[in-house]
């Protein structure tokens, strides 16, 4: 009996033992299990490599935005960037069998390039089956794919592009002229420019100029898209277009101004605020080169559009449809909308996707040219709704901005054409256009 017990007691000596040992610093546990339970580590995820292509960002700005904030986060996945060139544009990479995993583009890319190709990938089960919040993200960046999707969610969104109205502060002093303030209306902003408009000891001063085809046209808050959505036929004599039109007009028919068939550009009109010589713009230019003070105020608002400001632009990952690693992509797209990253990505410069108000006003923190100025501005409107897109079938790939509705705008500029011709003469063209395309 003595030597059972004996045996019984070294036994149970021997287990308290190995148990001590196993709890050790030693023993290669886990940190952090509950109530310091030893648990297992995780398993290491396989190795995949995720193609990005380049659609609307170049090289560095992979590397800052995706390479260096995810490697660390993502270890197992290496990230190949195709940048434009030779056999790395999407038609050739899926004309070569290679279909990377995500398309890095703006609204523009879904009919442009994804449509054409049948890469439009609805991702509805990716976000149900990873527990996805989609009311996380700024109403504004889904309404954009469901509108040019025809209700589909094909991607996640990684910044909004906002805008304020930039200032000259030196020619409003110059002049002698209050300097514009947020919650301005369109209104506003004229009798500014008015004032600002005029020739001083021989140099042509502008109250306002713009990349105007973008801030007066593209994204004009009447919900108004240049082709019908379900008919092949423009929006074109569609009397909201008068009020667009003739808002942008009076800017540039203000006494003393003259332009010709290169100035009247809006390229061209985009360079006159970096020069010094214009006193507010929205589409800026080499923001590094101005030698001027200036800061930003809240885009202008129509007065029929109150607290509205521009239709929202924005940068998406689309996950396409045929690629291999779609889970791995969307985990990574999904973590780019995460307040850690949209957090870092605010500072550095790019709008944040999130409602977050607290992240918003990060932005620009870590951008030395903004230092001082009136961040809030960029936030201060409601973006103008998506207009809806274009029923699948109809023609596309026309652009009839560019083609016609422009250059007959500049033919308003320039004295020929009346209001009412130059829009029927582009409603004309645009539905010969789309009658050709739709022949082939």
């Amino acid at each position: 009996m003595l030597q059972k017990a004996s045996m019984r007691t070294a036994i149970a000596v021997l287990i308290v033992s190995l148990l001590a040992a196993c709890s050790g610093n030693g023993g290669g546990k886990e940190e952090g299990g509950p109530s310091g339970v030893t648990t297992p580590p995780k398993a290491m995820k396989e190795p995949v490599t995720l193609g990005f292509v380049f659609g609307s960002v170049n090289q560095q700005e992979f590397d800052k935005f995706y390479v260096e904030p995810l490697r660390e986060k993502f270890p197992h996945i290496t990230f190949k960037g195709y940048p434009p060139g030779p056999g790395a544009n999407i038609n050739d990479l899926v004309t070569a069998g290679t279909i990377p995993e995500i398309f890095i583009g703006s609204k523009g890319a879904i009919t442009n390039q994804l449509n054409p190709l049948g890469l439009v990938n609805d991702i509805s089960p990716l976000i149900k089956s990873n527990g996805y919040d989609l009311g996380r993200l700024d109403p504004a960046t889904v309404d954009i794919m469901q509108k040019v999707a025809n209700g589909k969610i094909v991607g996640l969104p990684l910044n909004l592009d906002a805008n304020a109205l930039y200032y000259n502060k030196d020619l409003f002093d110059k002049f002698g002229v209050a300097y514009p303030k947020d919650g301005m209306t369109w209104d506003d902003i004229y009798g500014i420019a008015a004032k600002l408009t005029r020739v001083d000891q021989g140099v042509q001063y502008r109250g306002f100029s713009d990349r105007w085809g973008d801030t007066f046209f593209l994204r004009n808050p009447f919900n108004l898209p240049y082709l019908d959505p379900k008919e092949e036929k423009t929006t074109f004599l569609n009397e909201d277009w008068k009020k667009v039109i003739d808002n942008w007009l009076r800017f540039y028919t203000l006494p003393g101004l003259k332009f010709d068939a290169k100035t009247a550009n809006k390229e061209e009109d985009r360079k006159v605020f970096t020069s010094g010589l214009s006193a507010m713009t929205v589409m800026t230019l080499d923001i590094p080169s101005w030698k001027f003070n200036w800061d930003v105020v809240s885009i202008p608002a129509y007065k029929e559009k109150p607290g509205i400001g521009l239709q929202a632009n924005a940068l998406y990952n689309y996950i396409l449809k045929g690629s291999k690693n779609q889970q791995a992509a969307f985990e990574v797209a999904a973590y780019m909308t995460s307040d850690e990253y949209q957090t870092r990505m605010s500072k550095d410069g790019r709008f944040p996707v999130l409602t977050n108000d607290k992240i918003k006003k990060a932005f620009m923190e870590n951008e030395p040219l903004y230092k001082g100025k009136n961040i809030a501005a960029f936030s201060y409107n409601k973006f103008a709704p998506e207009p809806q897109g274009r029923s699948p079938g109809l023609v596309n790939n026309v652009n009839v901005q560019d083609k016609f509705l422009l250059p007959e705008m500049i033919n308003l500029l320039l004295g020929t054409k009346d209001v009412n011709t130059a829009l029927r003469s582009a409603d004309e063209a645009s539905v010969k256009a789309l009658a050709e395309e739709k022949a082939k």
